[in-house]
């Protein structure tokens, strides 16, 4: 009978943390939805399927900056990879945002940074760039001498509601194909935390141009 009560108090116990651990997510995520600054970057923008998650919208967001700032630790950035760094994100002159700087600690200047994981870096003069007449030996020197390249990543998957999915694809679809200004991811930024709210098409968010598409037929 004890056997019983302490495994049903463990159970409990189990339950209880896993509620207050997706509770706090939850949480979390409305308060930086609420409170966050709002920021936005041209992506490309699919619809793929998972079958544990169901369906979202995924985008590619080509964030890049070769502005890395001294490291703390005073080493160099050379062997760095798959690292997490801070990211410092400003308005760009098109009316969204762009990267302008990369630090490995949060620095306390008072601008918007964000927490990134997986960056990945590489030198800015990359292979396709190699002359028709250069060896590579002198190809490879002025690589090195080349600055990083830092390539940061932003949240990807923006889960949409299974119905709306299919309409969302096709929307998606027209924007890659079209040559106006096609797919906008939309962040939201507090603290360093950084979350996807939304994908506009042309300034339209994705979801209310999918609810247009059954009406239309």
């Amino acid at each position: 009978m004890k056997r019983n009560v302490v495994k049903a108090i463990i159970a409990g116990t189990a339950i209880a943390v896993q509620c207050v651990a997706i509770g706090w997510l939850v949480w979390r995520y409305e308060s930086i939805v609420r409170f966050g600054k709002e920021v936005r970057f041209r992506c490309e923008a699919y619809d793929p399927y998972d079958p544990h998650r169901g369906r979202y919208l995924r985008v590619r967001v080509r964030a890049t900056c070769t502005n890395l700032l001294e490291r703390v630790d005073g080493k160099s950035w050379e062997d760095t990879r798959n690292a997490q760094i801070f990211a410092k994100l400003e308005p760009a002159t098109n009316g969204l945002w762009r990267v302008s700087a990369v630090a490995d600690s949060l620095p306390a200047d008072g601008g918007l940074w964000i927490k990134s994981g997986n960056a990945t870096f590489e030198h800015s003069v990359s292979w396709s760039e190699k002359r028709t007449n250069e060896t590579n030996e002198a190809f490879l020197s002025r690589r090195a001498k080349s600055p990083f390249v830092v390539r940061v990543p932003m949240p990807d998957q923006l889960f949409v509601n299974e119905r709306l999915a299919p309409m969302a694809e096709e929307v998606l679809d027209k924007a890659n194909s079209a040559k106006g200004k096609g797919a906008v991811a939309v962040y939201r930024v507090r603290g360093s935390d950084i979350v996807i709210t939304d994908i506009e098409i042309d300034g339209k968010s994705v979801t209310a141009l999918a609810r247009e598409i059954p009406a239309l037929r």
